[in-house]
This record gives structure tokens, sequence and C-alpha cells, in this order.
């Protein structure tokens, strides 16, 4: 009896970790920086999901990596919680304060760029311009970063 209950109780601890490693499963992102202009401060590419109210906004990112820079390109990985629509913005930390550095009327003054590098002028990105669908496997997006 003792044997059956040992068994049940391996079994039930092996079915909870599958569940539990399927839950953690996430997809890669590689999101290749193109444009670095220096080798000072780190890339920080920044996840959001389809939420157009999150998209750039402070403490609504999916995930957040930060890696050293490096001129010319850069590919930074991301993981994505599952398959669905994302956007993804960098922007070259130069002077390594963590924050995006802003003018006055609150343009970037250090690189920047968003999937599928929309061209936007004189007002905020929205989602639906950056936005890009993941699928069950890898993706990887091409980011061209203005100074």
């Amino acid at each position: 009896m003792k044997l059956v209950w040992g068994a049940v109780a391996c079994g039930l601890v092996i079915a909870q970790a599958s569940s539990l490693a399927a839950a953690d499963v996430s997809i890669a992102i590689a999101v290749h920086v193109h444009g670095v202009r220096s080798d000072a401060g780190e890339l920080v590419a920044v996840l959001y999901g389809d939420n157009p109210d999150d998209f750039l906004r402070k403490g609504r990112r999916l995930a957040r990596e930060r890696v050293p820079a490096r001129s010319g390109s850069v590919t930074v990985r991301l993981a994505a919680p599952r398959a669905g629509t994302y956007a993804v913005a960098v922007y070259h930390d130069e002077n390594n304060n963590r924050k995006l550095d802003t003018s006055l009327i609150g343009l970037p003054t250090e690189g920047f760029g968003l999937s599928n590098n929309p061209v936007v002028r004189f007002r905020t990105p929205r989602l639906a311009e950056a936005a890009f669908a993941v699928g069950d496997g890898r993706a990887a997006v091409d980011i061209a970063l203005k100074y």
C-alpha cells in the first residue's frame, strides 16, 4: 500500500512539474538594433503587449533588457509570454542615467527606435504603427535607431 501511495505521489509531483514547465514557456524575440552610433552606455529594449493604453507608458512593459552599447548593430533578446501581438521600443542610454533623455518639448535627445520603424513626427507613436505578430516559434524584428 505504501508503494502505491508513493507512486501516486511521485506521479503528482511529475505532473505538477510538467504543467509548471509548460506555463513558463516563453517565446524568444530577437531584436536587431541597427545604427548604434557609439559604444557609450547601454541599449534598452522594452516589450509592450497589445493594449494601446500601455504602449510607451512607464511601468506598463511586459519585459525589458539592457545590454552594453556597441557601435553599429546589436542584438537584444526579449521573452514574450505567449503568441500574440507585441511592440518593441529601443533607446540608446548613452549617459547611463537609466532613462530616455528628452528636450524641453519632449523630443528624445538620445537614439531611439520602434518595431516596424514607423516614421512619426511631432507626436507620440501609436501601438498600431509598431505592432507585430508573434507566433509559437521564434520571432525577429529589425529596428533602426534615430538620433
